[in-house]
């Protein structure tokens, strides 16, 4: 992965983490906040819960293996991300009809109650 692709991969974890860390350990929830959201170095959270850098390292890794797996079955970022993409183009659309003029307007109402639809039946 490169220097690029940190802030998004860092952004999904955290996604992840908001959807599904619920359904980790307190342990996990703790360690992956303090590294995730606080910054903390593997290091830092050792010393702080009493374990090994690599302790920390393996723990993060089975915490975010298991968040994924969830993402998997459950595929609630994804359907997160593709609503949040309905209501951008809904917005859009909404400046457009604003923009035009009244004989314009009957056009992009149709396109609007569409993505309203779409959206209120679950997202694509």
């Amino acid at each position: 992965m490169n220097k690029l692709d940190l802030p998004a991969a860092r952004q999904h974890k955290n996604m992840l983490f908001d959807f599904y860390g619920a359904l980790l350990t307190e342990r996990q929830r703790e360690i992956f906040a303090m590294h995730h959201m606080e910054d903390n170095s593997l290091a830092e959270i050792g010393a702080t819960m009493g374990v090994t850098p690599q302790a920390v390292a393996d723990l993060l890794k089975r915490s975010a293996a298991r968040l994924n797996r969830y993402e998997e079955q459950l595929g609630l970022v994804k359907k997160h991300i593709s609503n949040q993409s309905l209501i951008e183009e809904i917005n859009r659309a909404l400046l457009e009809l604003e923009a035009l003029g009244m004989e314009d307007a009957a056009a992009i109402a149709v396109r609007i109650r569409k993505l309203v639809e779409t959206l209120t039946k679950g997202g694509v």
